[in-house]
């Protein structure tokens, strides 16, 4: 049985084990190691576990959908993107803001999509970033994987963080 058959619709909670958080992750961490290590493998093996997940034709426009996503995410970020290994259960710092923006993109957030985009790369840049990240969400709902809401988690973290000094960037 293909694991597309056995994923429920309805919206998973935010750890790596959900279908939809698995998916997302597996594909964005492949992604970007074959963009780090310059490794046409790595996208191989994004192919192969999308494959796992999907029909033929639905992994074609979710492979694009990433491939264009992550490509924007790198050449517009004005720093390295942190990613950790794709066994990893646990999100890096940038992997929680990408989470967070696609997740707000499948919501219709537009203000938690600009945070999430922002802290990613830049406000300058952010327009490019958004839209890449709606268009993965919508590739991603039409084939039920709805990444869990936050609720304005970005909002109030923001919020709640000091008013002076930036936040630690951490890199995994």
């Amino acid at each position: 049985m293909v694991q597309n058959q056995k994923h429920a619709t309805e919206v998973a909670g935010v750890h790596a084990d959900a279908p939809a958080e698995h998916l997302f992750f597996a594909q964005y961490r492949y992604w970007m190691a074959g963009y780090t290590m310059r490794d046409m493998f790595c996208w191989d093996c994004a192919w192969d576990v999308l494959l796992r997940y999907v029909s033929l034709d639905a992994g074609k426009a979710l492979y694009a959908e990433f491939h264009l996503f992550t490509r924007v995410l790198n050449q517009r970020s004005q720093r390295p993107i942190g990613w950790l290994p794709d066994v990893c259960r646990c999100l890096c710092r940038d992997e929680y803001w990408v989470l967070n923006l696609v997740g707000a993109s499948q919501q219709n957030n537009p203000h938690e999509e600009l945070l999430a985009a922002a802290e990613l790369v830049g406000i300058d840049e952010a327009r490019i970033l958004l839209a890449a990240s709606r268009s993965l969400g919508r590739a991603l709902m039409a084939e039920n994987f709805v990444l869990a809401p936050f609720g304005g988690v970005l909002t109030r973290t923001i919020a709640q963080a000091p008013s002076t000094g930036a936040w630690p960037r951490t890199r995994h």
